[in-house]
């Protein structure tokens, strides 16, 4: 869910968007995402994960309009969360020169795994 919800946003995938991280970050805005989960279900059957997923927005300037996008796609996607999703204040990274943004979600996926 969360690639779709990035490709949606605008984001492509290891261009300006990827998990865990860029060995080479690109020249503009761009994301990361981390997704971890837990499975679980009856009768000792893995059919339920439940998902926890954190994006974070990098911007070399204050950038609203990604901001307003990834927001637009979350409200989009909010029927199949968990609960709410969140986001933080953007922050200055000094050692990065970068200012930084943070949603999280979670979700769960149902199916035989």
């Amino acid at each position: 869910m969360v690639k779709e919800i990035l490709e949606k946003a605008g984001f492509v995938e290891n261009e300006t968007y990827r998990e865990t991280r860029f060995l080479k970050p690109p020249k503009n805005t761009y994301a990361v995402y981390a997704d971890s989960f837990q499975s679980g279900g009856p009768d000792g059957i893995a059919l339920i994960k439940r998902h926890s997923i954190t994006i974070e927005l990098y911007e070399y300037a204050p950038d609203p309009a990604a901001e307003a996008l990834i927001e637009s796609i979350l409200n989009e996607y909010y029927p199949l969360m968990s609960d709410e999703w969140e986001k933080q204040e953007r922050y200055w990274i000094e050692e990065e020169q970068l200012y930084q943004v943070v949603y999280t979600f979670d979700y769960i996926e149902k199916g035989g795994y």
